[in-house]
């Protein structure tokens, strides 16, 4: 009975060994291959029969396997576990060694166990390749962010601009103040300030804008701060709260910031040192709390040399500067740009127009010196006015007429101030630079100035190297 019940165990056993997906191959206390099962040939691309009763040491010197367990087990005594790889299959496996000691705690056999973790590397591959695309979807999440400027006309399709906007939405993730946007007139500040806003913590606040140009300095210093009752003659018996009060806890957007009084300026000026404002006619600060978002069409620097703008000023609202491209240096957003405004005034007069590349070609070369508002106008008129399907004839001859590739310098009225020439000039002659120029290096040479120079020059004027 022992017999039979011993000769079952075994059968039972064999039966284990060689229907076990893991391959299994056992050894001597050599490194003597004296077993191993039928997942052991497939895991290893061999055949039993041309390797039993070889050494492990002699697949290893034949390239057959990478590494042996069986031999760092022979040299360590201990189980070992590694990850080989074998030529003759696909498979990468992790191989476990389990010494089987004698009685003398000599080691009698080596039993290997060997899984094919293929699946699990290609699933760490999977797993990296899915990070990647998260990060790519969030990137691409945030341009579809982006796009949401595209309903206000704002578009990023050239490199510059995106920059620009990745930059504004930073800002606006971290809730940031003393925010200088720069630009052109109708490069669309005041709707990136908004951008801003709608994406910053305190987006669910007010949103107050101003334009700095639009009042005298008296009404002005009385919206932005606010007066006391009776503080002057006219003024409203119950006073009137400012601008910045209002604002509590959102945004206050100070546009054409380069056309306000010194006067109002070192109010200005106090109120971002020390977060707090003095009412016309009172006695007593009040503290404010809001994001504070300036822009300007003018170059400050220059301003400040003139003495028109307050040096301590521009550093303190130039605290996060943010720099919109005028649209003649970004082509590329001219397309996209065209066919957002095609939409929306089709729609808005029941019209099908389109735009031919005849036309298109001519408003990539066009000046734009109202930048995208004059884009927009210029597409809405022939939307309008023209009868036919296609805008492009009535384009071209509005285009024509307006002479396209106009420079600043021609758009320029004789009672220009100084530093808007100046400005013109420095522009035409940088724009120069850009066309005929490889690299900022070859520039500084052209210039006869810095490098360091250029680079910031370029950067003030929202201007590239483009020859290639």
């Amino acid at each position: 009975m022992k017999n039979e019940s011993a000769q079952i165990t075994m059968t039972y056993l064999q039966v284990i060994f060689d229907r076990s997906a893991d391959g299994l191959m056992i050894c001597d206390a050599k490194g003597k291959i004296l077993k191993l099962n039928k997942a052991a040939e497939i895991l290893n691309g061999i055949k039993a029969s041309d390797v039993l009763g070889k050494n492990v040491r002699t697949l290893l010197k034949e390239g057959q396997i990478d590494r042996s367990a069986t031999q760092e087990v022979l040299e360590t005594k201990r189980q070992v576990s590694v990850i080989q790889t074998t030529p003759r299959s696909e498979y990468t496996l992790l191989v476990t060694g389990t010494p089987v000691f004698d009685e003398k705690h000599n080691i009698a056999f080596i039993v290997v166990n060997e899984r094919d973790i293929s699946l699990i590397e290609g699933m760490k591959k999977e797993l990296a390749l899915a990070r990647q695309e998260s990060e790519k979807i969030k990137d691409e999440l945030t341009e579809l962010t982006l796009l949401e400027l595209k309903e206000n006309n704002i578009v990023a399709q050239s490199d510059s601009m995106k920059q620009t906007l990745r930059l504004a939405l930073k800002l606006s993730a971290i809730n940031a103040s003393n925010i200088l946007i720069q630009g052109e007139s109708g490069t669309g500040k005041g709707l990136l300030a908004k951008f801003i806003h709608k994406h910053s913590v305190g987006s669910k606040k007010p949103f107050i804008q101003i334009n700095c140009a639009a009042l005298p300095e008296n009404l002005l210093e009385a919206e932005l701060f606010g007066y006391e009752k009776g503080a002057f003659t006219g003024a409203s018996e119950k006073g009137k709260i400012g601008l910045f009060e209002l604002a509590c806890g959102g945004t206050i957007f100070l546009d054409e910031i380069g056309e306000m009084s010194l006067g109002i300026q070192a109010k200005l000026l106090k109120c971002l040192d020390d977060h707090e404002i003095m009412p016309i006619g009172g006695i007593a600060p009040k503290k404010i709390d809001c994001s504070i978002i300036a822009a300007t069409n003018r170059d400050l620097e220059i301003q400040t040399l003139n003495k028109k703008f307050r040096l301590d000023l521009l550093h303190r609202l130039n605290t996060f500067p943010l720099l919109i491209p005028p649209l003649r240096n970004r082509p590329e957003d001219i397309l996209e740009l065209v066919r957002i405004t095609l939409k929306k005034y089709n729609k808005q007069y029941n019209r099908r127009a389109r735009i031919g590349y005849k036309a298109f070609d001519m408003l990539q070369t066009y000046d734009f010196p109202g930048n995208v508002r004059e884009l927009i106008n210029i597409i809405k008129q022939a939307i309008v006015m023209s009868d036919r399907r296609s805008l492009d004839d009535y384009l071209v001859s509005t285009l024509s007429k307006t002479k396209p590739l106009r420079t600043k310098m021609q758009t320029k009225t004789e009672d220009s101030s100084l530093a808007d020439k100046i400005w013109t000039v420095e522009n035409e002659i940088l724009m120069q630079a850009a066309m005929k120029c490889r690299t900022t290096r070859e520039a500084a040479i052209f210039l006869g100035i810095s490098q360091p120079s250029v680079v910031r020059k370029f950067k003030k004027h929202g201007l590239t190297i483009t020859k290639k």
